[in-house]
């Protein structure tokens, strides 16, 4: 009885240590839409909206890696982040989100509106 709950948990904790630390099964961002038109101006539209409703959001560019993320920072932490990466040589937007937070459909909504 001992050996099948023995390969159980070894099979378990093997399957653990193959997938990584949890924390990067969250930090993986999950792609919510794709936009018409440039990365840049659709963060800074966004960004604009955001800072007037909520106020406690931050902007952060990332040239390097063509991408501009926009996180609400709530008392010292993330409560979401929202990205904006450069596609098709500006052309196209690829919207991202990072979990385990995910912004409200109001603040999806407001990048679309900025795409429009």
């Amino acid at each position: 009885m001992k050996g099948p709950a023995v390969t159980l948990v070894v099979s378990t904790i093997s399957l653990v240590g193959c997938a990584g630390p949890v924390e990067v099964l969250f930090k993986n961002p999950i792609v919510v839409d794709h936009l018409d038109g440039n990365y840049q101006q659709l963060a800074s539209c966004t960004y604009e909206h955001l800072a007037r409703q909520q106020g406690q959001v931050s902007m952060t560019d990332l040239r390097e890696q063509s991408t501009i993320r926009i996180s609400l920072i709530k008392a010292s932490e993330t409560g979401w982040e929202l990205s904006f990466v450069n596609e098709e040589g500006g052309r196209q937007t690829r919207l991202e989100v990072t979990p385990p937070s995910f912004p409200s459909e109001h603040v999806l909504a407001l990048a679309r509106a900025c795409a429009a």
